[in-house]
């Protein structure tokens, strides 16, 4: 059985969450995560998340809570000498949505019949990608209903691939999106990014522990609106084995 404790600082507010994971029959995986909401007035079901999994075939995830449930079928093929991969992921909620109550009538006028409840919200998102060879890889990202896709290009430079650049753009929002990563030996990572849309400019520091562990500082400035201060998070997470 492994076990994953993350600690998250982002401004003023801190937050926890802990994840307990453990084989089943065959490639299945078992794992549960809650969050601090689970214990914060009490033992509860907030922040509760189960998942059934068999790593690159499918994942389910259920949270009891308000009853979220999310699909995800993954699999890959070699097409032409090159590896094409899809994802097929469904999120959708098992409780349905309160009704609107219906308008005020006359007290002459007959009762309206009680309203129906709405269907639950449900999102379908595919993911296409193409790995071209090991340093080339183009994705497609769609949402059922949104009317546009993401590309993302990306190219890992250099032997040992240490440097990725990712281009990025949305076709709804017309906006390029950029992203440059960085690996360092010693377990040292840097990356940045920039969202032309949002004039959103992040940076981010990670390290890897040797002992199972991981720390990382990140920040992001709104470049739209320089009177905002930075906003810093920083988060830390270490794996056990039970």
């Amino acid at each position: 059985m492994k076990a994953t404790v993350k600690g998250r600082y982002e401004g003023d507010k801190a937050t926890a969450a802990a994840t307990l994971a453990l084989s089943a029959a065959g490639d299945l995986r078992l794992r549960a995560s809650a969050t601090d909401a689970a214990f914060a007035a009490g033992p509860s079901l907030d922040g509760l998340t189960l998942t059934l999994e068999k790593p690159g075939s499918f994942l389910l995830d259920l949270k009891p809570s308000n009853q979220d449930v999310r699909f995800q079928f993954m699999n890959s093929a070699v097409v032409l000498d090159k590896k094409v991969s899809l994802t097929y992921t469904h999120s959708t909620s098992l409780a349905p949505v309160a009704p609107k109550p219906a308008p005020a009538t006359s007290p002459s006028a007959a009762p309206a019949p009680p309203p129906k409840a709405a269907p639950p919200p449900s999102r379908t998102a595919l993911d296409l990608s193409i790995a071209f060879d090991p340093a080339n890889k183009v994705s497609v990202s769609h949402a059922l209903g949104s009317g546009g896709c993401r590309v993302k290009y990306s190219y890992a430079h250099g032997a040992g691939r240490l440097t990725t650049l990712e281009p990025t753009f949305d076709t709804a929002k017309n906006a390029w999106e950029f992203a440059v990563a960085r690996r360092f030996d010693g377990g040292d990572a840097v990356r940045g990014t920039y969202q032309a849309s949002t004039k959103q400019l992040g940076l981010e520091w990670t390290r890897t522990s040797s002992i199972g562990g991981s720390f990382k500082v990140a920040t992001t400035f709104d470049l739209s609106d320089q009177s905002k201060a930075p906003k810093l998070v920083a988060e830390s997470t270490w794996n056990y084995e039970i």
